[in-house]
């Protein structure tokens, strides 16, 4: 069979096969290939120190020259026919390749000589040949298969190689090389990763370590070499194991000294901590726990403000001297991890609000009928009970009533009302302290008004004529520092209400003497039913007399 006709393999061709001219046959002439119509696409060193070269599967022949410099005469330093297609048009040699001894190291000009079917013979000098000494990380384990919260730390181990290709032999790589690690973890929930960064450096014998806390689930990573001297080339880092991440099972009880406290004002947090061994329940001893206001959410520990924190001592037990501003629920639990579950143990705290009571107004009628009002400032002051009191002496108080708070705008609301007072003493109203506002007293007021009372009140004649007069007469008097006077200057109405009728009229007015007498006429219509009163004068209270049926002839 004649070359021209020979059928070959199309893939995994060994090249050097195909071109075993026979004795006799004339070799075809090399052509350099124009640029325009060149069939080498790339060439290029592997990780591990191999040629490849990109050229069509179909190539039937191909040798790779190293040459020592792009000069027209260079010596070529290395040829290799050994190369095998991958059947995608990569042709790669089979071996690191290894150039003469002394040869230093550094990049060289390759020449590519290649024959594809029904072609000539083709040549192009394209791209280079790394001739570098190959460092990489070689091996890596952890330490542990797991952490947990007794073991928050794995420790990462490995080795270090590099390649020499001048000599063939791969050993240590220097000490002082620089390992980078990239550590991927993973949080349970919510799935969140991220990657942790660590260096290590390498020994005498290659080794390196490196701690790492993880603080969830590792999912892999890598370990590389940094970059270092000019004649190594780094290859890529190897993939780290997966470390899972156990959970312990805790259990709380915790109690607060104070269920009510001023904001800013301490309370102590009490209780016990144990955790779940292979023992059963066992004290959990050195454990951080801390109080908060928002349950134990691992994710968003860090932006908890804890009201306060402490650990726990050998028997699990702990107390801690805690803070809050606001109202709601203190939640107590080891600090958030993803090694614990979200456990907590949670009581109420109240911390009352500020609250202020102004522009208060108190007075007492003649009828002893006080009316007062104030304005209660507060959040949420709407529906708040504020009380209104009395003291005697101003020191002591006695709750009179109770009054809801209106709300009038914003933070602001108001309080109104009226009720039968007492002769002398002040008055207030009060806010006793409660879970949502502190202790708060308006200003007080003294508020009095003098007694007055009707002596030897008396009418003329009990038989006035129809249409005739009688004259209406007695004193009034006042009560000043618990002793009766006169009372001058007194108004005093005369009212009649004539029989078979409801309604009362005046009948005649005056006024009382400096002697607080009072004598005044009033003329007579028919029969009724007489009274005196006073009218309304400020400071003091009203008074009548008792009613007289007088019948007119």
């Amino acid at each position: 069979m004649s070359r021209s006709t020979r059928k070959l393999p199309r893939a995994f061709v060994r090249t050097a096969a195909v071109i075993a001219l026979s004795t006799g046959v004339a070799v075809p002439v090399v052509v350099t290939a124009p640029a325009a119509y060149a069939a080498v696409s790339s060439v290029t060193t592997t990780v591990d120190g191999k040629l490849a070269v990109g050229l069509p599967s179909n190539a039937i022949w191909v040798k790779a020259s190293v040459l020592a410099s792009t000069q027209p005469d260079a010596a070529v330093l290395l040829e290799d026919e050994q190369l095998t297609g991958d059947g995608q048009g990569t042709w790669t040699t089979d071996r690191a390749l290894r150039l003469p001894e002394g040869t230093a190291f550094g990049s060289y000009p390759v020449r590519v000589d290649y024959r594809l079917p029904g072609g000539t013979l083709q040549q192009q000098t394209i791209g280079t040949f790394a001739y570098l000494k190959r460092a990489k990380v070689a091996t890596v384990a952890f330490d542990r298969t797991s952490t947990d919260i007794d073991n928050l730390t794995t420790v990462l181990s490995g080795t270090a190689t590099t390649f020499d290709p001048s000599t063939g032999i791969t050993g240590p790589s220097p000490e002082g090389a620089e390992v980078q690690v990239q550590v991927k973890v993973e949080r349970e929930w919510p799935v969140a990763y991220r990657t942790l960064t660590a260096a290590a450096t390498v020994d005498a014998q290659g080794k390196f370590s490196v701690p790492v806390t993880p603080e969830g689930r590792i999912t892999g990573g890598l370990a590389f070499l940094k970059p270092g001297a000019a004649d190594t080339a780094v290859l890529p880092g190897i993939n780290l194991p997966w470390v899972s991440a156990e959970k312990a099972q805790v259990r709380i009880q915790a109690v607060n000294d104070k269920r009510r406290v001023h904001k800013g004002q301490p309370f102590t947090v009490k209780g016990r901590i144990e955790k779940l061994t292979d023992e059963g329940w066992k004290p959990y001893a050195d454990a951080p726990v801390l109080s908060s206001m928002t349950p134990p959410i691992y994710y968003d520990a860090h932006l908890k403000t804890p009201l306060g924190s402490g650990k726990s001592a050998a028997d699990g037990t702990f107390s801690y001297t805690a803070k809050a501003t606001v109202s709601g629920t203190v939640y107590t639990h080891a600090k958030p991890s993803v090694y614990l579950p979200e456990t907590a143990d949670s009581s109420p705290i109240a911390v009352p609000e500020r609250l202020t009571l102004g522009s208060p107004a108190y007075s007492i009628d003649a009828f002893g009928m006080v009316t007062a009002s104030a304005r209660v400032y507060g959040v949420d002051c709407d529906g708040e009970l504020v009380a209104f009191q009395y003291s005697p002496d101003g020191r002591t108080w006695y709750n009179m009533t109770g009054v809801r708070a209106g709300s009038y705008s914003a933070n602001e609301c108001r309080v109104s009302l009226q009720r039968e007072g007492y002769i002398r003493g002040y008055y207030r109203f009060y806010h006793a302290e409660s879970d949502r506002f502190v202790a708060a007293a308006a200003a007080p007021k003294f508020v009095s008004r003098y007694l007055t009372r009707f002596v030897g009140h008396r009418y003329s004649t009990s038989r006035p004529k129809i249409n005739g007069s009688m004259t209406v007469s007695g004193t009034v008097q006042r009560q000043v520092n618990g002793k009766w006077i006169a009372h001058p200057g007194a108004k005093v109405m005369i009212l009649v209400k004539p029989k078979g009728q409801d309604q009362w009229y005046w009948s005649v007015k005056g006024k009382t003497n400096s002697k607080g007498v009072y004598s005044l006429k009033a003329p007579v219509y028919s029969d009724g039913t007489w009274a005196a009163v006073t009218e309304p004068m400020n400071g003091y209270f009203y008074s009548e007399t008792k009613d007289t049926y007088i019948d007119a002839r």
